[in-house]
C-alpha cells in the first residue's frame, strides 16, 4: 500500500520506539515521490541528527552509492578501494559510523546495480554489521533480484500533492486523450484511431528503452571485451533483453494506470468531487462527464480494468488493445 512521505516516516518512528525497525528498507515508487528527500528525512528522523540531504549525510559517514556516470550501472568493483561499488560499500560500512554509532547506507536507483553486483550486496543485506540501516531506493523494485526483494522491508510512496512529473510518452498520451475529449467521439473508426495512437506510444517507448539498453550495452562490451571470454558476452545479452522487456512492461503499466486516472476523473466529476488525480487537465475531463451517463463511465473503467488485467499474461497485446479501445470509446 502506497504512503505519502510524511504517513511512513511516522510508521519508521513508530517502529523504532517499538523496537521493530528493520535493517533494510526497499523505497518505491514514482519518481515524483522524491525518494532522496525522503531517505534524507528517514535518516535525520531515526539517527537523530538533522541533516537535510543525503549529501549531508555522506559528510558524517553514511555511503551514498549512485550509478556511475559513463555506464550508469553500479558495479562490484575490483576492490574495497574502488569507489561508488558494492566492494567500496562492503568495506566502508564496517570502517565508517555515523552519530550514534550507526552505520548507514544508501543505494540510489538500486535498480542499476548489475547481476554480479546484486548478489555481492546480498552478503551485506543478510549479515550486516550491527547497528546498520540499508535504503535502496528505486522506481522499478521488480528488475531487483528476488532474493534481495525477499530481504528488504518495501515502503512504496506517493507523490506529494501536485508534485507528478509526466515522462514523454505520458505526456504524448495526456494529449491523446485530450484531443479525443474536443471531439464528439462514439464511433467505432474514432476507437481505432485512438487505439492507433495508443500503440504508437508503446512502439515509441519500446524503442526509446531498446536504444538506451544497447547503447549501454556497446560501452560495456568496450570495456569487458578484452578480459572476459564469450560466455559473459552471451549471458550479458540475454539479461539486456530482458531488461528492456522488463522496463517496458513496467512503462506500459504506468500508462494504463494513466488511462485509467483519466477515465477516474471523469466519473469522479459526474460525482461532484472536488480532489482529482489530473487536475490540469479538468476541463477534458469534465467535458467528458457532461457528454458520458454515468452508467457508460462504469463500463468503461471496467473493460479498461480488464484490459490492464489481461497485458499480464501472455495475451496478444495487439488483439487486446483493439477489443478494449472498441468496448471502451467505440459507443
Amino acid at each position: 500500500m502506497p504512503f505519502k512521505s510524511d504517513h511512513a516516516l511516522e510508521l519508521l518512528g513508530r517502529a523504532r520506539d517499538n523496537g521493530r525497525l528493520g535493517h533494510a528498507y526497499l523505497i518505491t515508487g514514482p519518481k515524483a515521490a522524491q525518494h532522496e528527500v525522503f531517505a534524507a528525512r528517514a535518516l535525520d528522523l531515526l539517527v537523530g541528527t538533522k541533516m537535510g540531504s543525503l549529501e549531508g549525510w555522506e559528510g558524517q559517514g553514511a555511503v551514498v552509492l549512485r550509478p556511475q556516470s559513463k555506464s550508469r550501472r553500479i558495479t562490484i568493483g575490483d576492490d574495497g578501494d574502488d569507489p561508488g561499488t558494492i566492494r567500496f560499500l562492503e568495506k566502508m560500512i564496517h570502517q565508517t559510523a555515523a552519530p550514534n554509532g550507526w552505520k548507514l547506507a544508501v543505494i540510489v536507483d538500486a535498480e542499476r546495480m548489475n547481476v554480479q553486483a546484486q548478489n555481492a550486496f546480498l552478503k551485506t543485506l543478510e549479515e550486516p554489521p550491527p547497528n546498520t540501516l540499508l535504503l535502496l531506493l528505486t522506481t522499478q523494485p521488480e528488475q531487483l533480484l528476488p532474493t534481495i526483494q525477499s530481504r528488504v522491508i518495501e515502503i512504496s510512496l506517493l507523490p506529494p500533492d501536485g508534485a507528478r512529473i509526466f515522462t514523454e510518452h505520458e505526456g504524448r498520451l495526456l494529449y491523446v486523450l485530450k484531443r479525443m475529449a474536443s471531439k464528439q467521439g462514439g464511433s467505432i473508426a474514432e476507437a481505432l484511431s485512438l487505439k492507433k495512437d495508443f500503440e504508437d506510444i508503446l512502439e515509441s517507448l519500446h524503442d526509446s528503452i531498446k536504444k538506451e539498453q544497447e547503447a549501454e550495452f556497446e560501452r560495456e562490451q568496450e570495456h569487458y571485451a578484452k578480459t572476459t571470454d564469450g560466455t559473459w558476452l552471451k549471458q550479458r545479452e540475454e539479461q539486456v533483453e530482458a531488461q528492456i522487456e522488463a522496463e517496458y512492461l513496467q512503462q506500459r503499466t504506468s500508462l494504463m494506470e494513466l488511462l485509467l486516472s483519466w477515465m477516474g476523473d471523469v466519473a469522479r466529476q459526474q460525482a461532484g468531487a472536488v480532489n482529482l488525480d489530473l487536475p490540469k487537465f479538468q476541463d477534458a475531463t469534465a467535458a467528458l462527464a457532461a457528454r458520458w451517463q454515468p452508467g457508460d463511465v462504469t463500463k468503461r473503467i471496467r473493460v479498461l480494468r480488464q484490459l490492464e488485467s489481461h497485458l499480464h499474461t501472455n495475451v496478444n497485446e495487439g488483439l487486446a488493445l483493439e477489443v478494449c479501445f472498441i468496448e471502451a470509446f467505440g459507443a
